[in-house]
């Protein structure tokens, strides 16, 4: 095993190479050890590989030391032939292999030495099996991204910890999860806490010392136009401000301190403020991704930074990334109200929805001018530069909302591309 953290990837990989020889352990396995540095964490690692018959054999099973607590492992990718697939027989996830050199025959994947014993099997496609579990609120509403596993027939379960959400409660807090032929589909469902700090509407505008001990504070976005409310019963003249409806980049951010009730029963947030908004999945929802993903995108229009920590300052800032960038990861963390993320590279980002996502957007790169468009210097369209007529074809290299920040305006999608800003309305221009 080795560290990527402390050295340039042309450094690692110069490492790799003269030292590969000299720590091979058995057919298929490397690791290195970086001179100089304490091994600090233990884990026992087996590479198993099934063969047509679906029967699982050894290719190396070694206890791996490393100073980082995350690490690469290293193996011959001729074991990785045609459409094979390497999975974690603990957790039912894809592995990402990545060349460690063009033209090299050693891929690398990134171990949690934190975990333990891990066993990793290389499947071939027409063997690989599939699950899903659904993460809900009591209502229907997705509560979080659905986890896709997937495993073998020998495998016969794995065990999926289902995600934290402030202020909800899972039925399950592990799904013992199996593999058939027939994908299988598991659901877990969260209800909200205990009403402890729960107050019907009477009582809703005091909050109590018993309240500001016992709840614990989270951030929501709202997901559609909505209004907050003096009282946790909602009426019309008790409005007290509008959010207009707007893209996750650019969504109202609310700190809820506390739940109440209306008088017919439904659940409101009490906000920082002292107003109430609606609990209705439908509407508001975690600012944080709470589940471990394989892969995030970068959403946002600004890109997003990677620390060198969990504390977030521009003294540990240590990379950034552009919109539309895949980040592979490797550890989930939760910091008081934030989610971490950490990266193969050691680094970490946030888990805030208005920046990364789980699921890959669709970039478009080019787009056709159908009928003729404005370039505008800036995204909201407020500074004319040209026209551009049918037929020409822009190279689009992000995308961004007007009126970002007003929360009185929706905002509209529109292409960044050399020069400025353009209209991504389909009857005007076509994507690729």
């Amino acid at each position: 095993m080795f560290d990527h953290t402390s050295m340039s990837t042309a450094d690692a990989e110069n490492v790799l190479t003269e030292k590969l020889v000299a720590y091979t352990k058995s057919p298929g396995h490397y690791y290195v050890v970086v001179p100089g540095q304490p091994n600090k964490y233990t884990a026992e690692i087996t590479i198993n590989q099934l063969n047509t018959s679906g029967e699982t054999s050894d290719i190396a099973t070694t206890t791996a030391t490393s100073a980082y607590a995350t690490g690469l492992f290293t193996i011959s990718a001729k074991y990785l032939v045609g459409d094979a697939f390497l999975i974690n027989a603990g957790t039912g996830q894809e592995i990402t292999l990545t060349r460690i050199l063009d033209g090299s025959d050693f891929e690398t994947f990134p171990v949690d030495m934190n975990q333990g014993p891990q066993t990793f099997t290389i499947v071939p496609q027409d063997q690989l099996l599939h699950a899903t579990v659904n993460y809900k609120f009591a209502d229907g509403t997705e509560a979080a991204p659905s986890a896709k596993l997937s495993g073998y027939a020998d495998l016969t379960t794995v065990s999926a910890k289902s995600p934290t959400i402030s202020g909800y409660t899972p039925d399950q807090k592990e799904v013992a999860v199996a593999f058939a032929p027939a994908e299988k589909t598991y659901t877990v469902t969260y209800k909200a806490n205990p009403t402890t700090t729960t107050t019907t509407e009477s009582s809703a505008s005091s909050s109590t010392a018993d309240e500001a001990t016992t709840f614990t504070p989270f951030k929501i976005y709202g997901k559609r136009a909505l209004y907050t409310y003096k009282n946790a019963t909602f009426k019309k003249n008790q409005r007290v401000s509008h959010y207009a409806q707007k893209a996750k980049a650019y969504a109202p951010i609310f700190e809820v301190v506390g739940t109440a009730k209306s008088t017919s029963g439904h659940l409101r947030y009490k906000i920082a403020d002292g107003t109430y908004v609606t609990a209705n999945a439908d509407y508001v929802g975690a600012l944080y991704w709470q589940g471990m993903y394989q892969k995030l995108y970068v959403t946002n229009p600004k890109g997003t930074n990677a620390y060198d920590g969990t504390s977030f300052a521009q003294a540990t800032k240590q990379k950034h990334y552009r919109q539309g960038t895949a980040l592979t990861v490797v550890k989930q963390t939760q910091v008081g109200q934030t989610t971490r993320y950490e990266l193969t590279n050691g680094t970490y980002v946030t888990g805030n929805k208005q920046w990364v996502s789980p699921t890959k957007p669709r970039l478009v790169k080019q787009v056709k001018v159908k009928r003729t468009i404005r370039l505008y210097q800036d995204v909201n369209g407020s500074t004319f530069i040209k026209r551009i007529k049918p037929g020409k074809t822009l190279t689009v290299t992000g995308w961004d909302y007007s009126h970002g920040r007003n929360p009185k305006l929706s905002g509209t999608l529109r292409y960044r591309v050399a020069g400025g800003y353009i209209t991504a309305n389909r009857q005007f221009v076509v994507a690729n």
